[in-house]
């Protein structure tokens, strides 16, 4: 039967009843989805995008710091940039390095390291910490759950990631990051830029280690163990203060074991060696364990004493001369030194060249004495 009108909702075209209201709600409601679905889209493209240029940031800031830790000159400066790095480029309340003392680091210095920046832990902490299991351990922390390495001074932290450092079978070390806040460091998070730093670290400090060893050797007498003449090539033209500091006054020794060409012919070269050896321990046991004992050549030695005066130089030249000749005995033939000593002070600094030349005088002066005796160089004129 024929409708007289349409009813609502429908509109009457040709005789046949259109649902045009129903048709146009839908057609809005759709509209309105998709423009709500392109706002979402948009706001997660705006948020992928601030996360990417969040990532590079961060990647510059890292490639900066990887930059300077690479053109560290030695572990210690290296761990030094490394920790500054971290701390002010990065917002973070902790920085620090656990090293085992057994480790490849264990031999190292590290006075310009504070407590707060390195703590040394035994051999084989790090593998029952169980932090060799993985190269990043990320750790959210509360006054209920902490990190027995941690201390009083850390109770602020609340999140810290671990980076274990080196061979994971054979760690050296730990390099730890802590934050107060919560979310930086939780276990949920992603932590690829931070297993990419622990391998950079953890390289660049075993090639800084083998590049120092090798550098050290360089210079080192390997009968002795004292430095060699290379190790004053770069030195020989300044003045002392260059090498030992300004206003510094120093001192220098000059060793020539007595007769050592007849100890040589008369007993063989390897007692012969002995003897250089003995002589060098004679003197660094008179020393401190930084002054530098240099090898010039054959059975003559070059000590230099910074921040020594001229009687306390003679006062030890004195000891090494005795000592010497309390050594065992070769048969007929004694052991003895002649000795010259030289001085630079404070005000002359002399080229360091000139100081071991003129204490060089001083030990042929003590030689054509007869030998087993120490002579003060004549620098007054």
């Amino acid at each position: 039967m024929k409708k007289d009108k349409p009813e609502a909702g429908e509109e009457q075209v040709g005789g046949v009843d259109k649902p045009v209201a129903r048709i146009e709600d839908h057609s809005a409601r759709r509209l309105k989805q998709l423009a709500d679905e392109n706002r979402l889209l948009r706001g997660q493209v705006a948020d992928v995008m601030e996360r990417l240029h969040a990532n590079d940031r961060l990647f510059a800031r890292l490639f900066d710091l990887e930059t300077a830790v690479l053109a560290a000159t030695d572990p210690e400066d290296l761990c030094f940039t490394l920790l500054r790095g971290l701390r002010s480029e990065f917002e973070l309340d902790m920085a620090r390095l656990w090293f085992e003392r057994s480790g490849s680091m264990g031999h190292q210095s590290m006075d310009a390291l504070s407590e707060r920046d390195l703590v040394w832990i035994e051999g084989g902490e790090v593998h029952e910490m169980g932090l060799a299991e993985q190269r990043v351990c990320l750790l959210s922390l509360t006054p209920e759950k902490g990190f027995s390495w941690l201390e009083t001074r850390d109770s602020q932290l609340c999140s810290m990631a671990l980076l274990t450092l080196g061979d994971l079978a054979r760690p050296f070390g730990v390099l730890g990051i802590g934050t107060v806040d919560p979310d930086r460091f939780h276990p949920s998070q992603a932590s690829d830029f931070l297993q990419h730093l622990a391998q950079v670290v953890g390289l660049s400090l075993e090639n800084s280690v083998v590049r120092e060893r090798l550098a050290r050797l360089s210079v080192t007498d390997s009968l002795t163990g004292s430095r060699n003449r290379r190790f004053l090539q770069p030195h020989n033209q300044q003045p002392v203060s260059q090498l030992f500091g300004k206003g510094v006054q120093v001192a220098c020794l000059y060793v020539d074991i007595d007769a050592f060409k007849s100890i040589n012919d008369r007993h063989g070269h390897s007692v012969g060696d002995d003897v250089l050896s003995g002589v060098v321990e004679v003197a660094g046991r008179q020393m401190r364990a930084n002054d530098p004992i240099i090898r010039m050549g054959g059975d003559e030695f070059a000590l230099l004493l910074p921040g020594c005066s001229l009687n306390k130089a003679q006062e030890i030249g004195q000891r090494i001369v005795s000592a010497s000749a309390e050594m065992a005995q070769l048969g007929d033939d004694k052991i003895g030194v002649s000795l010259g000593v030289a001085f630079s002070s404070a005000e002359t600094d002399m080229r360091l060249k000139s100081l071991i030349e003129v204490a060089d005088r001083a030990m042929y002066v003590a030689k054509a004495l007869g030998g087993n005796r120490l002579e003060v160089a004549d620098q007054t004129s």
